[in-house]
């Protein structure tokens, strides 16, 4: 490290300046008179690839770039911020034994769940939020401090904050770090903001039987999203909640104590089980509704497990006697030079303009006649669609999945009566989250079950996937998200454990990325995620699991 008493800092976008050795990110940024909007703080900083809170001190030369809640890492700070805020307000208007949990993303934010004898009322919420406004306003700071394992595990037991206990029990650190506001503790998962008065844009909704937070959105970072109504989405994550009971595991703490306990066989058989049962039951609707609805179209976004589910699914109608057709929607692009482009200029294939709707209407039609087709073969690498060899004919105790990304989507299959097709919805919606102040986004479930995937089956480095996966989460929150409250059902296909299997396949792949590609922010970040699991190694996971869609060695062929 450099001895001088002043160090060199290239900050984005500008002339390398000189700084004192040691001054905070917070100082420089004040130094250097920074602009921001009161609604759109800096929240933090990229220090050489690597995200940091504003009270970071800076020892070194570096690369330096402020990051506001304009951009996702910003905002990613704000949403973990604005959490604690909450627990913390709750926790000094409660002032009992009731419990508040992170449970998942819902109408543009976050919903909580509420453990108590007494049920959650809307006054209740509205002094909440009230007590959240006054934190604010007096603009307490989030103290930070490091400590031993040991001292913090006695602070957490002395709290009764088993969810954070656990998960730092079966860590690997001799030391942690505590975030506190108020009553409220934290482990670390991540920089917060430096104190509450940065915290000006949020509300709560009560949202029986719990509530619901909401927070700005990268899109438009300076204001509040529309609330809007998933209704469907609600109930499959009510029914995730179910299981969570059944499995005891509701963070990644818990999983992590079953895991050393021995108890992962169970775990894992139970999981596998819930996911059979539920497979079954939609086989079952499917068998009773042949008569009416013949056609099945599945849909959900990148790494969701589709193609194992189509699998599944088609042995449960076997043995309900029905013998399904199976057909990708894939097979319907149209031709290279009639594809429509993106606004760089690039084929689309994510649009829903990219299908030939006629012919795929014109086709179902057909089969629900009882007539033959013959199902087209798309060339990726010619960009060419050509008739195919393949013929398909609907018997009267038949069915035809389709499966591709815009099957909720009512343009996609608008010549077919809603009465005569069943739409099933499947993404892998997080059955736990780290603890009960932070949460587990569900795509960073797909994000680590994509990059092991194309590591595994499509010599795709996990840099590679990194990159591209921005791109792939805008083809969703364009074409697919809109359409999820659509569907007739929606299928979880998240395992509670997979992650401690997943862990073995990601990390080397993350550690490989050097800190000078454009990955390495978020490779460090989805490190530290994963760092939460207590590993499992993947002989425990059986061969018709979804999760074999990813690790490898199913018994599917794909």
């Amino acid at each position: 490290m450099e001895t001088t008493s002043t160090i060199t800092i290239e900050l984005e976008g500008c002339e390398k300046t000189q700084a004192i050795r040691g001054i905070t990110l917070l100082d420089l940024k004040k130094k250097l008179h920074i602009k921001e909007e009161p609604l759109t703080p800096v929240v933090g900083a990229l220090f050489n690839s690597r995200i940091m809170g504003l009270e970071y001190k800076i020892l070194r030369n570096c690369k330096l770039k402020f990051i506001s809640t304009e951009s996702e890492e910003g905002a990613n700070i704000y949403r973990k911020s604005l959490s604690i805020l909450l627990h913390s307000a709750f926790i000094n208007v409660v002032k009992n034994r009731a419990t508040l949990k992170i449970e998942h993303s819902l109408n543009k934010g976050y919903f909580y769940s509420y453990k108590n004898k007494e049920p959650l009322t809307r006054a209740i919420v509205e002094k909440i939020e009230n007590h959240m406004r006054e934190l604010v306003s007096r603009d307490l700071p989030f103290k930070k401090s490091e400590c031993e394992v040991e001292d913090a595990l006695e602070i957490l037991e002395k709290i009764g904050a088993w969810d954070r206990y656990y998960l730092l029990k079966y860590s690997d650190f001799p030391k942690t770090t505590l975030y506190t506001l108020g009553d409220c503790i934290n482990l670390a998962q991540g920089p917060l903001v430096p104190s509450t008065g940065y915290l000006k844009l949020f509300s709560i909704i009560y949202y029986p039987p719990g509530l619901i937070l909401t927070f700005p959105q990268t899109v438009k970072p300076g204001e509040l999203p529309s609330a809007i109504e998933q209704k469907k989405l609600f109930q499959i994550y009510s029914e995730q909640r179910e299981w969570s009971k059944i499995l005891d595991a509701d963070s990644a703490g818990k999983l992590n104590r079953l895991i050393i306990k021995g108890k992962i066989n169970d775990l894992i058989w139970v999981s596998e089980g819930l996911h059979e049962k539920k497979i079954s039951q939609i086989a079952d609707i499917i068998t009773k509704n042949l008569k009416k609805k013949r056609i099945i179209l599945l849909s959900g976004p990148s790494s969701s497990g589709k193609t194992t589910f189509a699998k599944r699914l088609t042995i449960q109608l076997l043995a309900n006697g029905i013998n399904p057709k199976v057909i990708s929607f894939d097979n319907y692009f149209l031709s290279r030079e009639d594809m429509p482009r993106d606004e760089n200029g690039a084929i689309n294939f994510e649009s829903i303009n990219a299908l030939d709707l006629e012919l795929i209407n014109r086709h179902l039609k057909l089969l629900l006649k009882g007539e033959k087709i013959k199902v087209p073969i798309y060339n990726f690498k010619t960009g060419e669609r050509k008739p195919g060899a393949r013929e398909v004919r609907l018997k009267k105790n038949q069915i035809v999945l389709f499966e591709g990304i815009h099957g909720m989507n009512e343009r996609l299959t608008s010549l077919i009566n809603k009465d005569e097709k069943y739409k099933i919805y499947i993404s892998a919606l997080t059955q736990l989250n780290i603890d009960y102040i932070n949460r587990i986004p569900a795509s960073t479930i797909r994000l680590i079950r994509r990059i092991v995937r194309d590591h595994q089956f499509r010599a795709y480095s996990a840099t590679q996937t990194i990159i591209q996966w921005p791109q792939v989460r805008s083809g969703e929150e364009k074409n697919i998200f809109p359409y999820q409250e659509e569907a007739d059902i929606m299928f979880n296909s998240s395992l509670v454990y997979e992650m401690s299997v997943l862990k073995g396949y990601v990390e080397p792949l993350l550690k490989e990325i050097e800190d000078t590609e454009e990955a390495y922010t978020q490779a460090k970040q989805l490190l530290h995620f994963i760092s939460n699991f207590v590993y499992i190694t993947p002989e425990h996971v059986p061969l018709t699991s979804i999760l074999r869609e990813f690790i490898g060695g199913s018994g599917f062929q794909y």
